[in-house]
């Protein structure tokens, strides 16, 4: 009796939800702001690691500020236009040329994509229930962009309300990025990621970036300021592409 229950629990359903969907991304629009120590690791193709910690800040409007004090002080910055790289010590300063900036805005919520031209985007199958964790059930949504030929998977709890995994393919059914969602925190009335590990394909590999997050601070104001800088005037800068 418990093996078949089981398995009906895990047997998918195609069809469609997009309400339920829709439902999902609207929860996750809730976080406006966010303010964090992080821990960050990075793994490169060739094995390499790196440990970055610091302090994050960003908003909805695809800003963000991270101030880096190990393993030494930097600062990762887009305040709407342009990203740069900032060593205070060095006076160094390295600036990504404006057509590039895009990939590197912040995205406070990971299904803000699907928030506008939805039903003209996007098409959304339903692939039904799944077991995950100790008898936990998550929902299986596939998303093709009609746009740009990309297929998404994602599978979410819509008990919290929350993504856990998101798999990116392209039209070749190629893997190209991966994100994954761990130890959801209660903070205020919204649920919120202690740990989020990202895996992309690049010319040379997969590239890894897990980061921890502490002490945060949902939909506190964050000023304009802090995405403003006052370079001093014997600073060097450094164009990258």
């Amino acid at each position: 009796m418990i093996c078949c229950l089981l398995l009906f629990l895990v047997t998918p359903a195609f069809g469609d939800d997009i309400p339920l969907f829709k439902k999902i991304v609207e929860e996750n629009s809730k976080i406006n702001t966010i303010d964090a120590e992080i821990v960050q690791y990075i793994y490169t193709p060739e094995h390499y690691r790196e440990i970055f910690k610091g302090r994050y800040r960003a908003d909805s409007n695809y800003r963000f500020r991270i101030d880096y004090t190990f393993p030494q002080k930097q600062i990762i910055m887009n305040n709407g236009g342009r990203l740069i790289w900032y060593y205070p010590t060095e006076k160094i300063l390295y600036r990504v040329s404006k057509g590039d900036s895009i990939s590197h805005q912040s995205n406070i919520n990971p299904l803000r994509e699907y928030e506008k031209n939805f039903d003209k985007q996007y098409e959304v199958n339903y692939r039904g229930r799944n077991l995950y964790g100790f008898f936990k059930m998550a929902h299986q949504f596939v998303i093709r962009d009609k746009k740009r030929g990309l297929i998404t998977d994602i599978k979410v709890d819509t008990k919290k309300m929350v993504i856990l995994t998101k798999i990116v393919k392209g039209r070749d059914g190629i893997e190209i990025m991966k994100e994954q969602y761990h130890g959801y925190k209660k903070i205020g009335n919204i649920y919120f990621p202690s740990r989020i590990e990202v895996y992309a394909r690049t010319a040379n590999g997969i590239t890894s970036n897990i980061t921890e997050y502490n002490n945060v601070q949902l939909n506190y104001a964050i000023t304009d300021q802090v995405f403003h800088i006052d370079f001093p005037k014997d600073i060097r800068i450094k164009y990258l592409h």
